[in-house]
């Protein structure tokens, strides 16, 4: 069909379409879409995501369609084959995610239900089964993490090493993305994670401060707050120093028990935050109440965790590491596998590496520590991060590490080592 203008008019109206053409086509920004993208460094798969929530969530969907459907249905699937009840066994396991999601879902930011939804329809997985991936790290525990500076390490570099032990059954290993994310209005941040799951376990921000975390079962919990992913992804967002990071955590609305360690590169400098629903406490290098607890183990320049507890009021609510909050006094952890294994094994190897260790040399602090059930292993030496994921039934520790420039990721130009630094690689 030709289109025809009134003879008076026919000349307005072009006029009018080339304006609108213009703007349109040639005068309006890029669209953020165009930015996002996935690249491959050796084994790992880089994902770059750029705008509003919808956008970053849609991008992420669109890109990883697979791998997102993949990936839920693995995870979710684990959990229902684990049941060995016929016919109620889905329903079980839906309502054991439903449950936390309802109660969170009030404490979790617009901006990230926006961005679940944008990934919902960019992936064709349905809204209610992302909710359920993202309410699994409230029912699970474990991991381990470290981070020394100063006369520990080569030149003082700060070394941040995460293991993260969680099911390596479920097959989460195979989803494995490094995001690389710039939400609008917000820091840039780089997520170790995993497709289709938008919650930051392991991470670190265009800031230099990385962030890891250990499950530690206590009684004083909830699953009415800020699920524990995304306040890790909050301190990301809006964190420029490591101050500002503890009190984002300080001031949150907390759900379950978890042992943060949060590390500044520029600094260099490290903490401890325990947590529980109600209870926090800090903890700094060689912290002096740390030296009052028998089972404590304090390195100078150095803070580590697995998921016993120091503080005695946080320790008296754990169930984890041998706790029993039914029982007066506090229980000594030795004898569980987290304690002897994990705090232990870190406390030995910093001990051991004082005065040289180094971010290839924190490999083998990992690897020692690292049950069989470890998924991921990660180490922060700025501009280095290094990243190791499980393959198959083989722990992550024990797989190779991969190496990438922090300064690349973010786009930013790299800046001469200060003078605790060392260079890359060493």
């Amino acid at each position: 069909m030709v289109t025809r203008f009134p003879k008076r008019q026919g000349w307005v109206s072009v006029v009018m379409l080339a304006t609108f053409w213009l703007v349109t086509c040639h005068l309006s920004p890029v669209p953020v879409v165009e930015a996002a993208r996935v690249e491959h460094h050796e084994a790992l798969r880089i994902v770059f995501l750029e705008g509003t929530p919808y956008d970053v969530g849609r991008q992420h969907g669109e890109l990883l369609r697979e791998e997102v459907r993949t990936s839920v249905s693995r995870v979710l699937g684990y959990f229902r084959r684990y049941l060995k009840i016929p016919w109620v066994r889905s329903w079980l396991v839906n309502w054991w995610l439903d449950d936390p999601w309802r109660q969170a879902q009030p404490f979790v930011t617009s901006d990230l239900l926006e961005e679940l939804r944008g990934l919902a329809d960019g992936s064709g997985v349905p809204l209610r089964e992302l909710y359920r991936l993202h309410a699994v790290p409230e029912r699970t525990y474990s991991c381990a993490n470290l981070a020394a500076w100063g006369r520990v390490t080569a030149g003082g570099r700060l070394v941040h090493v995460r293991n993260l032990d969680w099911n390596i059954d479920a097959g989460i290993q195979d989803a494995a993305t490094v995001f690389v994310v710039r939400p609008a209005g917000k820091r840039a941040f780089v997520n170790v994670g995993w497709a289709g799951f938008i919650g930051v376990l392991t991470g670190i921000n265009d800031a230099q401060l990385s962030i890891g975390q250990i499950g530690a079962e206590t009684v004083d919990a909830t699953f009415r707050g800020e699920p524990m992913a995304f306040l890790m992804r909050r301190v990301l967002e809006e964190a420029g120093t490591l101050d500002e990071a503890v009190a984002l955590i300080l001031e949150a609305k907390r759900t379950v028990g978890v042992n943060y360690v949060v590390a500044d590169a520029r600094t260099p400098r490290g903490v401890v935050v325990e947590t529980t629903r109600r209870h926090a406490r800090v903890f700094e290098a060689d912290d002096a109440a740390e030296h009052g607890v028998s089972y404590a183990r304090p390195v100078a320049d150095a803070v580590f965790r697995a998921d016993i507890a120091v503080d005695p009021i946080i320790r008296d609510r754990q169930r984890a590491s041998g706790g029993d909050p039914r029982r007066p006094g506090l229980e000594d952890p030795a004898g569980s596998s987290a304690y002897d294994v994990r705090y232990l094994g870190q406390a030995a190897g910093l001990l051991a590496s004082m005065g040289h260790l180094t971010a290839t040399s924190a490999q083998a602090i990992a690897r020692a520590v690292a049950p069989s059930s470890n998924v991921q292993s990660v180490i922060f030496a700025w501009p280095e991060l290094w990243v190791a994921n499980a393959h198959g039934l083989t722990p992550a520790a024990q797989a190779t590490y991969h190496r990438l420039d922090l300064t690349r990721l973010f786009s930013i130009e790299s800046e001469p080592p200060p003078e605790h630094a060392t260079r890359p690689g060493s």
